[in-house]
């Protein structure tokens, strides 16, 4: 539904591109090289000290860093994404791509074992890691490690307000309630840090230990002892593992095997030698994907475009006849259970229901104990519904906002 992105762009597509013009730099000519047409022969990084060591230490405990499993993949640079791993040999579906023992997997119970202080404290998994991230990077432990973390991160919450304000609403509101959570982890952690350590914890050092683990942990099922209900908990860190990027058409099998006592990867495609070894970090629209790992795919085919009660609104005037009260009140009373969005595959189902409560007879939304649940939605319908609402003359000027957005861009790419 073109008319639903216009929406929620165009009131601040000047604003956007203008301010997106004046402050890319550097980092603006990097991305340019990651999307661009432009591609170079991936380079290997394995030979950089920080590998080096990473593997030393590995192998050390316990990674047999010299063994055939451990060769099938090397650290490289690619033109699309930056650093990644590359197979250094053709992989047959179901191939095993990386092992990693699991007394090298940082978890909840690992943790906790190194800082027993931190058993007084209620503390999420999630919490627990970032703790031990930045105790180890104040004692150096572990510093063979973290030396391979990002050095800083592009997700939504790091946003400066003045680029979070050009921004549509609906991604505004996202990121605000982002910044917001994670604020709100600070302010806990720094209470349990103050407490054990004394010195003070800045927001900006928890904010690129949160993010690291945030982006790079993986599933664990954590201890019976220390399992805890939440989005926080049940995950640990994996180095080297933590290196493969994402692409939303791989197919893998990733786990803990108990057996075994490794955390395997295996994939379920052909794999050429040369080529990028990707993961799939789950089916994560582009707004989710820059919300908590700071990057996009293109041609995702998870993508949405999500929308509420208020562009309802704008597609059809309050004063219209459909804007009776109660309907209001129902419309409501749906937004507010969300999935409301559009995608490739066409209006979610509450959505459907929401456009379907538009042309609901008056005295089938009066009736005593009704429910937006109740209304079957007729695709037919719901295309007369969205075609009725636009002219000939909205479609001419979709094509002058795609004409705009084009020229816009042809420009920011010209001033780099």
């Amino acid at each position: 539904m073109v008319y639903v992105a216009i929406l929620i762009v165009v009131p601040n597509l000047f604003l956007f591109f203008f301010y997106f013009n004046e402050k890319m730099g550097r980092t603006s000519r990097i991305r340019k090289l990651r999307v661009g047409s432009q591609h170079f022969r991936p380079l290997v990084i394995d030979s950089n000290p920080e590998f080096v060591e990473l593997c030393k230490w590995m192998s050390a405990n316990g990674w047999n860093g010299a063994s055939k499993d451990c060769l099938k993949t090397k650290p490289a640079v690619f033109s699309d994404t930056g650093r990644g791993l590359m197979a250094m040999s053709n992989l047959a579906p179901n191939s095993l791509i990386v092992r990693i023992p699991k007394n090298l997997l940082i978890t909840k119970e690992k943790v906790i074992l190194q800082i027993p202080a931190l058993k007084n404290f209620k503390m999420t998994t999630a919490e627990c890691l970032t703790f031990f991230i930045l105790i180890s990077k104040i004692n150096g432990l572990y510093s063979s490690y973290l030396s391979t973390l990002p050095k800083s991160f592009s997700v939504g919450g790091l946003c400066e307000s003045q680029e979070v304000a050009v921004l549509p609403k609906v991604l505004q509101d996202k990121i605000l309630c982002n910044q917001s959570y994670v604020l709100e982890k600070y302010q806990n952690l720094v209470v349990i840090w103050e407490n054990l350590f004394g010195p003070t914890l800045t927001l900006e050092c928890f904010q690129w230990a949160w993010y690291c683990v945030n982006t790079r942990a993986v599933f664990y099922q954590d201890s019976d002892i220390f399992n805890m209900d939440g989005l926080e908990n049940n995950m640990a860190l994996a180095p080297y593992l933590d290196m493969f990027n994402h692409d939303p058409h791989v197919v893998v099998k990733a786990g803990f095997n108990k057996n075994s006592q490794y955390y395997e990867i295996r994939s379920s495609q052909k794999i050429k030698k040369h080529q990028q070894v990707f993961i799939n970090y789950g089916p994560h629209d582009n707004q989710k994907l820059f919300l908590e790992y700071g990057f996009i795919t293109p041609k995702n085919p998870h993508n949405v475009v999500e929308f509420g009660i208020n562009l309802l609104f704008d597609l059809f005037p309050v004063n219209s006849l459909c804007f009776v009260p109660n309907r209001i009140a129902l419309l409501k009373q749906l937004c507010k259970n969300g999935n409301l969005f559009y995608s490739e595959e066409g209006f979610s189902w509450n959505a459907q229901i929401a456009l379907m409560l538009l042309s609901c007879e008056d005295s089938q939304l009066s009736r005593k104990g009704f429910s937006p649940l109740e209304i079957i939605p007729d695709k037919d319908q719901i295309k007369l519904l969205v075609s009725s609402s636009t002219t000939s003359s909205f479609w001419v000027a979709k094509s002058l906002v795609k004409d705009i957005l084009n020229v816009l861009n042809a420009c920011v790419l010209d001033a780099e």
